[in-house]
């Protein structure tokens, strides 16, 4: 018997012919797809399902990736107004006043917010601000574990060192100082990969920070090559892949070159004002770029993403969310992708709909390995679906439902989500959480967290009125 029938609706599909299906259904059966089709057609194969969910007046979508995020950074939202205090608050909770509680309040809070606009995978770097990772001891990582099976979504987390050099001093859960070593961090790592790797609907992939450097001690250049090797050697082992946040001119030549980190299971954040050089890297080497169009880097630098899909390299769009100012809204992130590509271009044929919506599902597959499970609706593969509302007054008429979608819908419009076969939201109700409660516990987490670290100076709201600069 079918579990699901999810049935009347316009199906996106994202399958290799992308076909738009105009009354159209998927079936499921136990967390997997097993068909695709007109409505009549699957009614006909998959009769007495065991539930049906409605889809008239919906657009049926797989289920959204969004291939990078910081944890940690839900509860940071907006402190020091978005400058540079913002960057020096994350060092400072993040390694002197974020117990696990904190971790787990803000995954609740962050799997919720995704959950509830369409996300169904997504990858979460464990911290942030420059690299400042959470690894003086498991409880972190296992605590925001715990939390996204409470949710029900899919999640990578990345782990990885801090930038050398070592020892980086924590806080630790009884209020003790320790100076945390490299060894230390790889030892967490393995300790995380050998506890919450692959358990349910959480993975794990290796992080290094990006080399930027202008010029090379070479000394400093021998000890991160050895890390580099020895955090390749633990992802290798446990099949993992590989991530980098904040990509600019020349550091994917070097990361290449000088440290042998990249490969087709790479892939990496940001990646601003390439060079030609750094391009044909990204081309030879199969590695994936994750474009975050919203993000500050986006703004300092230019990620050429045009130039990179031509030149043969995949290319997903992501949050970089949720601090200091942006949401988990993908259908935003990848509007903004299209505009981005086009006024830098001054070119409005640019980053058609079509393209922008490959970006946050099925090439975002493949830049996390999924392809074959996840980003589109085929038989076989993973039960990640949503549906999106297109009876709203911003989404008629009711015609170019791919157009509508991707130009016009936002998280709000998300109506219904499954994950691996579960209706985790339907009509926006998530029967299996407590939303009040989350959204409490991560309000109550965060003053606990201002206390700690003596920083509730920086939520002063400052709103620029009648400056034109912050």
């Amino acid at each position: 018997m079918t579990d699901l029938l999810v049935t009347g609706g316009i199906v996106i599909t994202l399958d290799a012919e992308r076909r738009v299906i105009p009354d159209g259904a998927v079936a499921l059966r136990g967390g997997r797809i097993m068909g695709v089709g007109p409505a009549a057609e699957i009614a006909a194969r998959f009769p007495d399902p065991a539930r049906v969910l409605d889809a008239r007046g919906k657009a049926v979508l797989p289920g959204l990736i969004d291939t990078h995020a910081h944890a940690g950074h839900g509860l940071v939202k907006t402190m020091g107004n978005g400058g540079p205090e913002w960057s020096e608050a994350c060092r400072v909770i993040y390694s002197s006043a974020s117990p696990a509680e904190f971790w787990f309040a803000e995954a609740r809070l962050a799997g919720l917010e995704r959950l509830k606009a369409g996300v169904t995978t997504g990858v979460s770097v464990l911290g942030g601000g420059d690299c400042i990772m959470r690894l003086d001891t498991p409880a972190a990582g296992e605590a925001r574990a715990r939390a996204i099976a409470e949710i029900g979504i899919r999640d990578v987390m990345a782990v990885g060192p801090r930038r050398p050099p070592f020892p980086h001093d924590y806080v630790m859960e009884d209020g003790s100082k320790r100076a945390i070593r490299f060894e230390d961090m790889l030892e967490t790592m393995g300790l995380l990969f050998e506890r919450v790797h692959d358990r349910g609907r959480m993975r794990l992939c290796t992080f290094m920070p990006v080399y930027r450097e202008a010029t090379h001690d070479a000394t400093k250049v021998a000890e991160i090559k050895a890390q580099g090797r020895a955090v390749r050697e633990l992802g290798a082992r446990f099949k993992a892949r590989f991530h980098q946040d904040g990509h600019r001119t020349d550091s994917i030549v070097m990361a290449d070159a000088m440290f042998g980190l990249l490969g087709p299971d790479a892939f990496l954040s940001h990646c601003t004002d390439l060079s030609d050089e750094d391009i044909a890297t990204l081309a030879r080497t199969g590695a994936h770029v994750i474009h975050n169009p919203m993000a500050v880097a986006a703004v300092r630098g230019f990620c050429p993403v045009v130039k990179l899909l031509d030149a043969g390299v995949n290319v997903a769009v992501a949050s970089d969310g949720t601090a200091p100012d942006r949401s988990g809204d993908m259908f935003r992130h990848a509007f903004e992708a299209m505009r981005y590509a086009q006024r830098a271009a001054r070119d409005d044929s640019l980053i058609p709909p079509g393209r922008a919506l490959e970006m946050i599902t099925v090439d975002a597959a493949a830049a996390l390995g999924m392809e074959r499970e996840i980003g589109s609706l085929e038989e076989g593969k993973r039960a990640d679906l949503i549906t999106v509302d297109l009876t709203a007054p911003h989404m008629v008429p009711a015609n170019m439902p791919v157009w509508r979608v991707v130009c016009y819908a936002t998280a709000a419009d998300v109506r219904d989500v499954v994950v691996g076969g579960e209706l985790l939201m339907e009509g926006r109700h998530l029967a299996h959480l407590d939303e009040a409660e989350i959204v409490a516990a991560a309000a109550a987490e965060t003053a606990q967290m201002l206390r700690r670290s003596g920083l509730a100076h920086l939520t002063v709201e400052e709103p620029g009125w009648r400056r034109t600069r912050r």
